[in-house]
């Protein structure tokens, strides 16, 4: 009897000591999920509701001819309340009201393509949390009935072989993209159909890799690779946002308004069609469409 209690004592300090090290990372890792979905709410906070700001520009629209300010306060008729009671909005007084209500639907805007941008995060990060908290239950519960072999399966974990060289392979011979060198060296790509946009978009660009596409018109994805490189020169954003500019409906335009940012900030609305995307944060270049870059062979 002493012996089984020895042996048992011996298993739970060994248990213990298996479950540390995943034990911490897996709070680690529900701490973090948790401050994302607490960051996330603060963000649809921010943008504000999406039909109030909509509503708002639409009021001010409508009471143009009887609309009446006080200071920074518009006082209009609320259209859309029985007895039409008047209502306040919000404008500074060096504005005219139709440029108040401009940034109204601007606010809509942004904030209606936000909440879809974060609810698909919100969704994502309440599955990833769930996960981890039902394997730290599983940790827990192998330590209470020393399952050793579960908790060294945690710890001895094989590391996924990298496929780096077989998705080089796959990209490289992928025949829905276009392939250029720029003048410093580094390779574009551009894509040739919209479901080739998205293939190159979301299967093939890497997270810090510039992407860009025209700011009106439909076209081409366009993707710099970093190549381990650090920043991208100017001369080669430029020659990329020229190759999207020409690879776009506004190829005949003498200028162009072309955005571009890292990838990971372009993101694919639920049931949109090929090649339609949402951009989180973007700057613009203005360039005259033209290649002007080497094609790879």
């Amino acid at each position: 009897m002493s012996e089984q209690a020895d042996n048992a004592i011996e298993n739970r300090v060994k248990a213990v000591e298996l479950a540390e090290i995943p034990r911490r990372k897996t709070l680690a890792a529900i701490r973090k999920a948790e401050r994302l979905l607490k960051n996330l709410a603060s963000d649809v906070a921010k943008h504000g509701d999406a039909d109030r700001w909509r509503k708002f520009g639409e009021l001010l629209l409508a009471n143009l001819s009887n609309a009446r300010r006080e200071g920074d306060l518009i006082i209009v008729k609320d259209l859309y309340a029985d007895g039409e009671p008047e209502v306040s909005i919000d404008g500074e007084s060096r504005y005219s009201i139709n440029e108040i209500a401009d940034s109204y639907f601007k606010r809509y805007a942004k904030a209606r393509n936000a909440a879809g941008i974060i609810a698909e995060r919100r969704a994502e990060t309440e599955s990833g949390l769930g996960r981890l908290r039902s394997e730290l239950i599983r940790i827990d519960g192998a330590v209470e009935n020393g399952d050793l072999e579960f908790l060294r399966s945690l710890t001895e974990r094989p590391k996924p072989a990298r496929q780096q060289s077989k998705k080089t392979k796959q990209e490289q011979s992928y025949k829905g993209v276009r392939r250029f060198v720029s003048s410093d060296g580094f390779e574009i790509w551009v894509g040739k159909k919209a479901t080739d946009n998205d293939h190159l978009t979301f299967r093939m660009a890497r997270s810090l890799e510039t992407w860009l596409h025209t700011a009106d018109y439909p076209g081409s994805h366009v993707v710099i690779r970093d190549s381990g490189k650090k920043t991208v020169p100017e001369r080669t954003l430029v020659e990329a946002a020229q190759l999207a500019a020409f690879y776009s409906n506004a190829r005949e335009h003498g200028r162009v308004s072309v955005r571009y940012t890292q990838r990971k900030f372009v993101h694919k609305p639920k049931k949109a069609p090929a090649g339609m995307v949402s951009l989180s944060s973007f700057k613009t270049v203005l360039v005259e469409p033209g290649v002007n870059v080497k094609l790879r062979e």
